[in-house]
């Protein structure tokens, strides 16, 4: 019975007759029905899949070892059948067998009646973490519907981008150029937290215009769903969920209007936007979760309020300003962010305040410290940059050791998120006192820009 062409029934045969052991002993190991077990053997039933685990356990061999052979056997030669492919493809998932649940994606989609269900599928491994599972679902259901207009499209494509993004700055705006046309083809409701997500990283990368006019889009959605809410008189309305209070997006697209308002050193417009996510007393919601965000919004209002003035020259606020965010542990770093741009500014003496959180510093750089609800790639871009400016700060003083330090910590963040911009800063920083810098910096210096040019090619 040796066959030329792997299939289970034949490694199932070797397996046994290698080892030399009997049939029923053979399913009792697998804790598998005899009866069952001669039957797929004999090729009179196919094996499901938590047969073949089983199976697969019992010949000690790694799980999904088989699944191969088995996606081969089965599927490439027959029909799909739902019942079948669905638990296989959650084992895939389960086992991060991704090439497997590649192949075996393909079949299926050759009907497209299981489009709707693959689809599903995406979504339940979408919340388990699965995400690069579902992200191979996501592409291929994408791919199979890219000449519709169906929000199943554009809702596939918005956890395309969210999988897909990456520390590299240069992907991340690829993606977000790919997403930005799918959004309005999302129901109302996603479309809050499509925009925020895109807002978001469209501000790591400095395309403020961008930002802006997504960000005023986003508010003026909000503020029309939130007046239907509350207009609507009849019981039991049906409302989509958002992932946030309505009225949380109408505050969030104030405060991105703030800070691009103050990136651009516009601080009047700054401020009027601090009043508009400070103000609540038209927030008709009072419940626990409510309050919650509303009080989150006031502290990012005030910290904003002494971070404007201070920015647009009322230097005198800064003592009471670093007192206030020390109390306040997850927004020093972004305080840091703008004192030190300050003090560049004003020529402003910061030594002892850069010394005082020194700590917050070292532990952000480690990757152990916490920015508020900031996304990651907002805190790398931030990071880099901040990191970059202290260096500055140490070495227009004439402590280029100190000074150096912190460049070439900017130059391995901006190497890693492939933030050219900042990487040249860096570069050119340590070149302009490569006469001051130590063996020690000089090594680091070659080992960063070794990484970063290996990781081009």
């Amino acid at each position: 019975m040796e066959l030329s062409i792997k299939t289970i029934r034949s490694e199932m045969y070797n397996y046994i007759k290698d080892n030399q052991i009997v049939i029923s002993h053979f399913a009792e190991r697998a804790g598998i029905n005899p009866g069952s077990l001669s039957k797929i053997m004999n090729g009179v039933i196919p094996v499901p899949v938590r047969t073949l685990d089983q199976i697969t356990e019992a010949m000690k061999l790694e799980p999904g070892a088989l699944y191969e052979i088995y996606i081969y056997e089965f599927f490439n030669e027959s029909s799909p059948d739902w019942r079948r492919c669905k638990p296989l493809i959650n084992r895939c998932a389960e086992l991060n067998k991704l090439d497997c649940l590649d192949q075996l994606v393909s079949i299926v989609m050759d009907n497209l009646n299981y489009l709707p269900m693959l689809f599903d599928v995406a979504e339940i491994l979408n919340n388990k973490n699965y995400s690069e599972a579902a992200l191979i679902i996501y592409k291929k259901v994408a791919e199979s519907e890219r000449f519709q207009h169906a929000e199943r499209l554009a809702t596939c494509q918005y956890r395309i981008f969210k999988n897909s993004l990456t520390d590299n700055q240069e992907i991340n705006l690829e993606c977000a150029t790919l997403f930005e046309p799918f959004i309005k083809r999302l129901g109302e409701a996603e479309q809050l937290d499509a925009l925020k997500d895109l807002i978001n990283l469209l501000m790591s990368l400095h395309r403020w215009d961008k930002s802006k006019y997504l960000a005023e889009e986003m508010g003026r959605i909000a503020e029309n769903l939130y007046q239907q809410k509350h207009k609507r008189t009849h019981k039991n309305p049906k409302l989509t969920k958002t992932e946030k209070p309505l009225f949380g997006y109408i505050l969030y697209s104030n405060l991105i209007l703030g800070t691009i308002s103050e990136e651009k050193n516009d601080f009047e417009n700054a401020i009027n936007y601090v009043t508009r996510y400070e103000v609540h007393d038209w927030i008709v919601e009072t419940d626990e979760s409510a309050e919650a965000t509303k009080y989150q919004f006031a502290e990012w209002a005030k910290a904003n309020r002494y971070l404007y003035r201070l920015i647009s020259g009322e230097v005198s606020i800064l003592k009471e300003y670093v007192e206030y965010i020390s109390s306040n542990e997850n927004e020093i770093l972004r305080a840091l962010f703008k004192i030190v741009k300050a003090a560049e500014m004003y020529k402003l003496n910061i030594d002892s305040i850069l010394e005082r959180f020194e700590q917050v510093i070292l532990n952000q750089i480690k990757g152990n410290g916490q920015v508020g609800t900031y996304t990651a790639e907002i805190i790398d871009d931030g990071l880099a940059n901040f990191l970059a400016d202290v260096g500055s700060y140490y070495t227009k003083k004439g402590a280029y050791r100190i000074g150096i330090n912190y460049v070439l910590e900017s130059l391995a963040i901006s190497a890693k998120i492939n933030n050219t911009a900042c990487m040249v800063r860096c570069i050119c920083m340590f070149e302009k006192f490569r006469y001051f810098i130590d063996e020690t910096s000089l090594k680091r210096y070659t080992t960063i820009m070794t990484i970063y040019e290996e990781g081009l090619t």
